[in-house]
C-alpha cells in the first residue's frame, strides 16, 4: 500500500494542462506565435492534434525582406512560386494541419492574418485557396466572427502614396499598376461571419449592390487600394454596424460620406486627394489625420460630441505660408474638444503657434512628437501650454518619424525668458511629465529644465534616453534633472 507522502507527490505531478478540452487548449495556443503553437504537438501524445484547435492563423514577411532576391528567384524559379515561401509554406502547412486535426467538431477559425513584403502574382493560386478555406461557405449565426487583415505590401502609407506617384497614373483605375494587384473574391463581400477587414494593396471588384452584405463588420481598415472613390464608398456604406474606419493612400477618393452609421474612430490617413469627409460625429471619441493641411471645408461634422476623447495630428509637408497656418487653424479648432492630443510638431514652423494655436479647454493629456533642437521650438512648446488650461500629463517623444519632412531651424540657440513658461497648466496642474528619446542636447535641457522648474505640484516624471547614451552621462544626466525637479516627485529614469 503506498504510503500517503508518495500520493500527495504524485498528484503534485500531474499534468492538469493536458486535462483540458482540445477547445481550451487551442485557445491558449491561439496567443502564441503559429511556429510555436506548432511546437506543442512534441510535448506528448495528448497534444498531437491540438494544433487543430487554434483559431488564429498569422504570418507575415519583414519590410525589404524581398528586396533582393526577386530578380534571382525570377530566372531561376521552376515552381512559379515566389520568394515568399515562409508565408506560403507556413499558411498551407497550419491551415493543412487544422483541417487534419480538427476531426468532426472543428473550431471556428477567428482570425486570419497574413503580410507579404511585395506579393507576386505567381502566389495568387495560393491565396485563393486560403481564402476558400477561411471563408464560411453559407450564414452561419453560431459563428463567433472573424477578422481578417491581409496585407499584399508592406510599407509606410507615404511610401504607398510615393509609390503610386512614381507609377504617373491619375485615372480612377491605375490600368497597369492595378492589373497586377489581387482581386479579391466576391464572396468576401457577403461574409456575414465578417467583424473586421483590413486590406491592403489590392483589388475589390464589389459585386452588384444587393450581393454586398456585411451586417456585422465593425472596424474596417482600407490601405492603398486601386479602385474607384465610388467603389470605396458603396463598401462603406454596406457596413450598417461600421464604428471604426480607417482610411490609407487611397488616392481615388474625393469625397466620403458617413451620415448613416455613428462611428466611434476615424482616421484619415495620407489621402491627399480627399477633398471633403461628411460624418456623423454624436457618438465619436476619436479622430487621427495625417496629411496635407486640410482644407477649410475637409471636415463637416453632424451632431458632434461636447468633447472627444483622443485626436492625433500630423502633417506629412511641413508648412510655410500664412495661408497653409489659416486652415489648419481652422481644422484644430474642430477638434479643440479633445481631452488627449497627440501633435507632431515637427512640420510646423515655430512663428506658427504665436498665434495660430487654438485654445483647447478640456484638454488634460498633450502628447509632443518632433526634435528640440532650437530655442524657438522650446518657445512654441511654452505657446501651446498657454492654450491648455487644465492640462494634467504632458509627453514629449522628442524624435519625429523617418517619414515626417521636418522644418529646417537655425543652429543659434538662445535661452527664453523664464516668464515664457510661468503658465497656470504647469504652476497649479500637471502632475507627470513623460520624456522620451531624451538625449541631454543644449535646446531639450533647456526644455526640461524650464519644465521642472515650473512645475510645481508634479508628482512623477518618467524620462527615457535615447539609444546610445553612455552610463556614465546618464549618472550625469539624471542628478542634473533631478535638480531641477521639486523634491517629493518621483522620479523614474529607463
Amino acid at each position: 500500500m503506498a504510503s500517503p507522502s508518495r500520493k500527495k507527490s504524485s498528484s503534485s505531478r500531474r499534468d492538469r494542462i493536458s486535462g483540458l478540452p482540445d477547445n481550451v487548449l487551442g485557445h491558449v495556443l491561439s496567443f502564441l506565435p503559429n511556429k510555436e503553437a506548432a511546437r506543442a504537438a512534441l510535448l506528448a501524445r495528448r497534444w498531437r492534434h491540438a494544433f487543430g484547435s487554434v483559431h488564429t492563423i498569422s504570418f507575415e514577411d519583414e519590410e525589404g525582406e524581398r528586396e533582393d532576391d526577386w530578380i534571382t528567384f525570377y530566372y531561376e524559379s521552376e515552381e512559379r512560386k515566389s520568394c515568399s515561401e515562409g508565408i506560403l509554406d507556413g499558411i498551407g502547412a497550419a491551415l493543412l494541419c487544422r483541417r487534419r486535426c480538427a476531426g468532426a467538431l472543428q473550431v471556428p477559425l477567428r482570425s486570419f492574418r497574413f503580410a507579404f513584403d511585395s506579393w507576386h502574382w505567381w502566389d495568387k493560386v495560393a491565396i485563393d485557396q486560403w481564402l476558400a478555406y477561411v471563408l464560411p461557405r453559407r450564414d452561419c449565426d453560431s459563428h463567433p466572427g472573424l477578422h481578417l487583415d491581409l496585407r499584399f505590401h508592406i510599407s509606410s502609407v507615404c511610401a504607398l502614396n510615393e509609390r503610386r506617384r512614381d507609377a504617373g497614373s491619375n485615372s480612377d483605375d491605375d490600368g497597369d499598376d492595378n492589373r497586377w494587384r489581387y482581386l479579391l473574391p466576391r464572396r468576401l463581400f457577403s461574409c456575414t461571419a465578417l467583424q473586421t477587414l483590413c486590406i491592403t494593396y489590392c483589388r475589390l471588384k464589389l459585386p452588384n449592390i444587393n450581393a454586398v452584405k456585411l451586417p456585422f463588420l465593425e472596424t474596417m481598415r482600407l490601405t492603398a487600394l486601386g479602385d474607384s472613390g465610388r467603389n470605396i464608398q458603396r463598401l462603406i456604406s454596406s457596413c450598417p454596424r461600421l464604428v471604426d474606419l480607417t482610411l490609407e493612400a487611397l488616392w481615388n477618393l474625393k469625397r466620403v460620406s458617413v451620415l448613416d452609421k455613428r462611428l466611434l474612430r476615424l482616421a484619415i490617413h495620407c489621402c491627399h486627394n480627399l477633398k471633403s469627409i461628411d460624418i456623423d460625429a454624436s457618438e465619436l471619441r476619436s479622430r487621427d489625420y495625417s496629411g496635407r493641411e486640410p482644407a477649410e471645408s475637409f471636415l463637416t461634422l453632424h451632431g458632434s460630441p461636447e468633447t472627444t476623447t483622443s485626436c492625433t495630428i500630423s502633417l506629412c509637408k511641413a508648412l510655410s505660408k500664412e495661408a497653409e497656418f489659416a486652415k489648419l487653424t481652422s481644422f484644430l479648432e474642430k477638434i479643440s474638444n479633445a481631452k488627449h492630443l497627440h501633435l507632431h510638431h515637427g512640420s510646423l514652423e515655430n512663428k506658427f503657434f504665436d498665434v495660430g494655436f487654438p485654445l483647447f479647454p478640456s484638454l488634460t493629456w498633450l502628447t509632443l512628437q518632433g526634435r528640440i533642437d532650437s530655442s524657438s521650438t522650446v518657445i512654441a512648446v511654452g505657446r501651446i501650454l498657454e492654450q491648455t488650461p487644465n492640462l494634467e500629463v504632458l509627453s514629449l517623444l522628442m524624435r519625429e518619424s523617418e517619414d515626417r519632412e521636418a522644418v529646417r531651424v537655425s543652429d543659434e540657440i538662445t535661452t527664453p525668458d523664464k516668464p515664457i513658461f510661468s503658465i497656470p497648466c504647469l504652476r497649479l496642474r500637471v502632475r507627470e511629465i513623460i520624456l522620451d528619446d531624451y538625449e541631454g542636447s543644449k535646446p531639450e535641457k533647456m526644455l526640461v529644465k524650464l519644465l521642472l522648474r515650473n512645475a510645481l505640484v508634479l508628482e512623477r516624471l518618467q524620462l527615457v534616453f535615447t539609444e546610445g547614451v553612455s552610463s556614465m552621462r546618464k549618472n550625469k544626466l539624471e542628478v542634473q534633472i533631478g535638480r531641477w525637479a521639486v523634491p517629493n516627485s518621483e522620479k523614474f529614469f529607463i
